[in-house]
């Protein structure tokens, strides 16, 4: 269960992740360009390159990291423009709640997986139930079509960028197989400068320096988070990548714990109201939680 551990320690650091998205995102930014920004920042997978031994390996192995370079990018622009159009109370559950279950399926497809304990089902379910509900936020319960369409989208591409790392780590040695991955997402993003309107705006953040700062403490550890999961899914038996995936609800009550201390002591960057009736919801989903984990553990 080592791939559990380093799990946990990955969506620390996601969440990590995510409260410098919420900060950064709260001025509106163009999903596009976040995108952009992201896969550039791929790039830097470089520099690992002296200090392993990578080479360049077949087109028949190498199509699975291009497929999900550009899976990622499609998914992450999918996701910042759901969230950019419509609700997040809305579509994070919806692609909490819709990921593990289209790993699940996905994985039988791939994977042709036959056999899966009860226990692993009955956690998954858990998990899934635990997570809809900490990424869910009582107000406006009616889901339109659009946004249900929307979020279902990013939701699948994200499994399936999840079933494709797996993938690639099934023909490439760990760091190889990163290294392919993040430099095709970091080539496909660089086709966004073909838009002239694109290009004039991708220096804005130039403007604030407090976002700048913000974007990149997001983004490294959102690198170290994806690096710590990437290694999770490549340690991770084929039968627990939808339990992987299900356990982002720790994620979240990570980002729940960090959102109350900065609204508390830091609310003039970011605040947050924390209704009876929410917080009720996000205590009974932390157990809730807290019983999928166990099940897995016992």
């Amino acid at each position: 269960m080592f791939w559990f551990l380093i799990a946990i320690l990955a969506y620390f650091f996601l969440a990590l992740s995510s409260l410098g998205d919420k900060v950064f995102l709260k001025g509106r930014e163009d999903p596009k360009t976040y995108v952009f920004y992201v896969g550039l920042l791929s790039g830097l997978i470089v520099l690992l390159i002296p200090f392993v031994d990578f080479s360049i390996a077949p087109i028949n192995i190498l199509i699975w990291p291009i497929l999900e370079g550009i899976v990622y990018i499609m998914a992450l622009y999918a996701m910042y423009y759901a969230l950019d159009r419509f609700e997040v109370s809305t579509v994070v559950p919806i692609l909490g709640g819709l990921q593990p279950i289209f790993i699940f399926l996905l994985s039988i497809v791939f994977f042709s997986i036959t056999e899966v304990s009860f226990k692993n089902v009955a956690a998954l379910i858990i998990l899934i139930i635990g997570t809809f509900l900490i990424s869910f936020n009582k107000g406006n319960t009616k889901i339109k079509s659009k946004e249900l369409l929307f979020s279902v989208f990013p939701a699948f591409l994200f499994a399936l960028d999840i079933i494709l790392t797996k993938q690639v780590f099934t023909v490439e040695p760990f760091f190889e197989g990163l290294i392919y991955m993040r430099l095709t997402s970091f080539l496909v993003v660089l086709i966004f400068l073909f838009d002239k309107k694109f290009r004039k705006s991708i220096f804005k953040m130039k403007k604030n320096n407090d976002k700048k700062l913000v974007f990149i403490g997001a983004q490294t550890a959102g690198a170290i988070g994806i690096l710590l999961q990437s290694y999770a899914i490549s340690l991770v038996p084929i039968f627990s990548l939808a339990i992987l995936n299900a356990l982002k609800g720790i994620q979240y009550v990570f980002l729940l714990f960090l959102t109350f201390l900065m609204s508390i002591f830091y609310s003039r960057i970011l605040k947050e109201n924390f209704n009876k009736e929410n917080l009720i919801i996000k205590i009974t989903s932390i157990v809730i939680i807290a019983i999928g984990i166990a099940l897995l553990t016992i």
